[in-house]
């Protein structure tokens, strides 16, 4: 028989009007999201420059403004740059004026600037900015017990060398899927997609073009992709601005895609006007 706590617990999630597990200030993803559960866990994939780090950091924003704790591994970037590339979103100032060699900045830019970085510092933010692997990351979720993990990116992590990369990022999915539902979190992970893309006419991603190992979509909750024409039509106006996050796989919902406003000068993801159409 199954238990009466499970039943309950099933009934009270069907039935009680409760506020979505996440909301990643995107109302329209939230609305496909809605189903998501703790111990989710979404992938992000995009080409290079294609804006999968801005969008995930648009999302830790929008959380870390709604007071939830946050852990982020940033294989990539160092914690003073992740932290400089907040600035921008967070202040509007074009990120080439920050990160300028000469002072470009007026007296009201730097009093913003000193005003984002005081905001930061009260987020609840935990970063990562050392290469790890998946006992290292299972250890730093289970000391600091973040509501919500950011590793960026699956490429970048440490995989035993002894075994063949596609069955160690397996592995490694499956492990991390273990991870998130024994620390009852949900974990963004983003990934590169193939070159294979590239060499095709339709540049739409799809499924198949995740990187190295089918397990990602397998064991994903939600695989989701940053699309902007923009970066292969920079000459057309109609798409200036404008991209897409496909929902590719949804779990518990369904799939399809949202309009948002991608602002590259300042490095930051923004919800379409409702009458503005892709």
């Amino acid at each position: 028989m199954i238990e009466k706590e499970i039943l309950e617990k099933v009934t009270s999630q069907i039935l009680e009007k409760k506020q979505p597990i996440l909301q990643t200030g995107f109302s329209d993803l939230d609305s496909i999201l809605s189903g998501l559960e703790n111990s989710s866990i979404i992938t992000i994939g995009a080409r290079p420059s294609m804006g999968k780090t801005a969008f995930i950091t648009a999302i830790m924003l929008n959380l870390l403004e709604q007071k939830k704790k946050c852990l982020l591994f940033s294989l990539e970037m160092s914690k003073s740059q992740f932290i400089k590339r907040l600035i921008p979103p967070i202040t509007e100032i074009e990120a080439t004026k920050i990160y300028a060699n000469q002072n470009q900045l007026n007296s009201q830019e730097n009093n913003e600037i000193t005003s984002a970085i005081e905001k930061i510092s009260n987020f609840d933010l935990t970063i990562v900015d050392t290469s790890a692997d998946i006992e290292q990351i299972k250890e730093h979720i289970e000391s600091i017990k973040p509501e919500i993990v950011f590793i960026d990116y699956l490429q970048l992590i440490k995989l035993p060398n002894d075994v063949e990369r596609d069955f160690a990022i397996s592995n490694f999915m499956k492990e991390l899927k273990v991870i998130a539902k024994q620390n009852n979190c949900i974990v963004f992970i983003t990934s590169q997609l193939s070159r294979k893309v590239e060499r095709r006419d339709f540049k739409w991603p799809m499924l198949c073009d995740l990187k190295e190992s089918g397990s990602l979509e397998d064991i994903s909750d939600v695989v989701l992709f940053v699309y902007r024409e923009e970066y292969y039509n920079r000459e057309d106006e109609y798409y200036k601005d404008k991209a897409q996050i496909i929902v590719a796989k949804n779990k518990n919902g369904f799939a399809g895609t949202v309009d948002l406003l991608f602002k590259a000068n300042i490095i930051k993801f923004l919800e379409a006007p409702c009458n503005d159409t892709f």
